[in-house]
Formats: C-alpha cells, structure tokens, sequence
C-alpha cells in the first residue's frame, strides 16, 4: 500500500520544489514528486465527484456542453507557488479541476446559479469561494467563471477542487493563448512574456466579449457576424481604435501564420485519440522541440497505472523547456482534441474569430492609435 504523507511533509514538498538547488539533489527531488503524486491522485475522488455535479446542473441547460478533467501540472504547481509566496502546497484550491465548455454566456450564469445553491460550495463559514473573471477578467484578457467546492475523498477527507465555466469563444481564446506559450516558450498566462504579444491578448479578448454581446452570434453565417460586430465596434471610437491595433500588430507578430505554422508542423501519434470519446484519462507527452505529440491511454480502472506513468514523465519534464506533460480526461465526442485543443496546436476555432476583426480595413495611421492606447494604460 502506498505510503502516506503527513500535512507537513506535504508542504515541505512545496516549499522543496522552490529551492534553487533542487536539480542538484536528485533525492530531494525525487521525494519531492513522490509526495506531489501522492497529493495529487488524493484528489481524483473528489475530482470525479465534482464532476458528476458539473454534468448533472451543466446538462440540464445546456445540451451541448463539453466536458473536462485533469490534475494540475507539476510546472503549473511550481509556477502558481512561486507567484503566491505564502501559498502552500496542502492548500491550494486546483490541484484537482473539472471544466465545462458551454454555448453562451446565459446559460453559463444560469449554471452557476444552480452551482451555488449547493453545499459543496459554501466553507464552513457559509460564504462561496468564486471568481467571475466575466465581470472582471484577469489582467491578461482571461475569460471565465471559478469555483471551489469541498468534496470528501476515500478517506472521508475533504479535498478543494476548482470548477471552471467558459463559453466556447472564452476556451477558443484561453487555448490560442496557451499554444503561444507552449511554442514561443513565454508565460502569458502569468502574465509574463513580450508586452506586444500580451496587449494583442488582452484586446482579443475584449473584442470576443462583444461578440458575444450578440444574441445567437456563433450561430450566425460569416458574413452576419462581420456586420454585427461591426455594429459593436461602430459604438465608442475606442473599440475602432483597439480593432486597428489589433489588425496591424497581427501582420507585426504574424500571428495568423504563426499559429497554423505551429499546426502543421505538429506530429500527431495515436492519431486516433484525437477522433473518438474515450473512457478514462490520456496521459499527453507534448515534445515541442521534435514538434510531436503522444498519447496513453488508461482506463477508469488503471488510475495507478497512470499515476505511476505520469510521474516518471513529469521527472523528465521538470528541467526541460521542450517537454509539456499533461493527465487529463473529457467526455467531449470529438475527443481529447476537442476538449484540449491547446496540446494539439489547434486553433481552428480562434482564427475563425480574429477573421471577423482582420477583414475591416484599417482607417488609422499605427503610430496614432498606439500613442491612444498607451495613454489608456492598455
């Protein structure tokens, strides 16, 4: 039987993996990411759980809703600990996460409505752990809405999980972002990265939620949408003058290019996990240097079996920028693709929105707009 780890080893595990000698002391290491396992499949109860009542309220809206599961990345454990000194380890809120991918913005808050009259939401004080990145989005243009429920594991142990609520244009976006980063090597997600490439974010995301300000809006044909955007844009001067930024630091960063580029070359093995609806997880080992991408696939039964994979490919991972590991699940019928296209450089679905702000032609000189920009704090 797998050794348990006491609270306190599980944070001194956290605080470990922020040493700068970390590499240097492959002992140290290694414990760390056995205890970090350890924590980590504690929460696939409790992440099963959480997930059965995403589906249950999400289904009851929204017949189209995509769902998804996956236990948080060593390199984005790591990352999030060293963003939020005093955060340990044992504490944090999403080392488990369930996602639903919804058709609009209504029906996203009419879930989270049904979501929030539930106990698994409220702490022991009675208040309700959320973040409407909606009304507020994050400093980098992230769209979305987060929970964090309480969800008792085999042990009868409560455990945090993250729930997360997007539209279909918010994960469009959120992936286009994440394939930047996974092959320019930047971190704008954290917020950190080239200033033109986290502006450009920032103002796509902005000009996604007008569009969906319009009733029905991805239903519409091509051209529909061009108009109603327009009409969007055509309301403050502002929005004109973010829409041309928009359209001349897309030629200056090539981004249309860039990211078919990173599509095309992409090889896919198991091609076939891409198509299909598959029955427990798929462990992803992206090589981005090779430019090539392979899967695993395991059962609900092999949870262990997968455990012990997705450590060994997270030891190779940790001291190397060219590789992104990922344990993850969904219930999508197009597949893992389908539910996490960022791993397969797939963003299909995010050009086909930027096309709509890249066909009105630019009325403004750059240097002019830009100093508009600047002087707003964009």
């Amino acid at each position: 039987m797998k050794k348990k780890y006491s609270g306190k080893e599980i944070i001194r595990a956290g605080e470990d993996f922020l040493r700068d000698d970390i590499f240097s002391n492959p002992d140290i290491f290694n414990n760390a990411m056995d205890v970090l396992s350890y924590w980590r499949f504690q929460h696939e109860v409790p992440l099963e759980k959480a997930l059965s009542i995403l589906e249950r309220e999400s289904t009851a809206k929204d017949k189209s809703v995509i769902f998804a599961k996956r236990l948080k990345r060593y390199i984005s454990i790591v990352t999030k600990l060293r963003r939020f000194p005093k955060m340990k380890l044992k504490n944090m809120q999403d080392i488990g996460g369930c996602r639903a991918i919804v058709s609009s913005t209504k029906k996203l808050y009419q879930i989270v409505r049904e979501l929030r009259k539930l106990p698994e939401f409220r702490n022991s004080q009675g208040k309700i752990r959320y973040k409407d990145y909606i009304e507020n989005p994050k400093e980098d243009g992230y769209r979305g809405y987060h929970l964090i429920g309480s969800f008792k594991d085999q042990n009868n142990e409560s455990k945090l999980i993250e729930l997360q609520l997007r539209t279909t244009i918010q994960h469009d976006w959120a992936t286009a972002l994440e394939i930047v980063d996974l092959f320019t090597g930047q971190a704008l997600k954290s917020n950190h990265g080239k200033e033109e490439w986290k502006v450009f974010f920032q103002l796509v995301s902005k000009h996604f939620a007008l569009m969906e300000e319009v009733h029905l809006f991805s239903k519409q044909e091509p051209q529909k949408q061009i108009e109603e955007y327009d009409k969007k844009v055509s309301q403050k001067k502002k929005y004109e003058l973010e829409r041309d930024y928009i359209q001349e630091h897309e030629r200056f960063l090539k981004v249309v290019k860039n990211l078919e580029a990173f599509a095309h070359t992409l090889k896919i093995a198991n091609e076939h996990i891409t198509e299909k609806q598959v029955e427990g997880y798929v462990l992803l080992r992206v090589d981005t240097l090779n430019a090539q991408v392979t899967s695993t696939l395991f059962s609900q039964a092999e949870n262990n079996e997968a455990e012990k994979m997705y450590l060994e490919y997270e030891k190779e991972a940790a001291d190397s920028k060219d590789l992104v590991v990922a344990l993850v699940s969904t219930t999508a019928v197009g597949g893992i693709k389908e539910a996490y296209p960022n791993y397969f450089a797939d963003s299909t679905d995010f050009l086909r929105y930027l096309m709509i702000i890249l066909k009105s032609p630019i009325r403004r000189k750059p240097n002019f707009f830009e100093r508009i920009l600047r002087g707003s704090g964009l």
